[in-house]
């Protein structure tokens, strides 16, 4: 499936409300990108993208063999559509936000949120640090999300704030690996 083939695809009129003058366009889809979780830009308007590799098993287990990556989009023809992707971090636990600042990106991917840069010019990661560690991981990956930059440029996150069933029941306690 290609973007083009996905400009097919039927949403209901309300699926989107955007203000006049707006439009809503796909800009990418697979191969570049299989399973998005969360984006965002850099300065220069390349896309980061934290990409789940599938991997539906419990938390406990994921962190095992961390299998979910950050891949990196660039539109090269400058046509508003990318182009381009590659893989900017790997082996990660699953992400649930990303926040590219200045020369770094933060990955929630509880349960730590990781700093990756890039310090040889090949843009891949080759640092990575634990740059906070939220300590505990839930079974409903509503742990933590974020990391955000709020309007006082302060980094903000939300971590399972209104918790409840099924999630916190036994069943779903974050012991059972499958």
């Amino acid at each position: 499936m290609s973007v083009a083939d996905l400009k097919n695809i039927f949403l209901p009129p309300d699926a989107f409300r955007l203000p006049d003058g707006y439009t809503l366009e796909m800009v990418a889809a697979p191969p570049l990108v299989q399973h998005p979780v969360h984006m965002c830009f850099d300065e220069g308007g390349t896309l980061y993208v934290t990409n789940s590799s599938g991997d539906s098993r419990k938390a406990p287990a994921q962190l095992k063999t961390p299998s979910h990556r950050v891949l990196r989009l660039v539109d090269r023809d400058r046509d508003g559509v990318f182009d381009y992707s590659s893989v900017f971090a790997d082996e990660l636990p699953f992400p649930e936000g990303i926040l590219v600042h200045k020369v770094a990106a933060y990955v929630g991917a509880p349960p730590h949120i990781w700093k990756f840069t890039v310090t040889d010019g090949d843009d891949v990661a080759d640092e990575r640090v634990s740059w906070f560690n939220g300590g505990s991981i839930g079974a409903c990956y509503n742990d933590m999300h974020g990391p955000y930059l709020a309007p006082d440029e302060y980094f903000t996150g939300a971590r399972e704030a209104f918790r409840s069933s099924p999630c916190n029941s036994e069943k779903d306690s974050g012991t059972e690996e499958e």
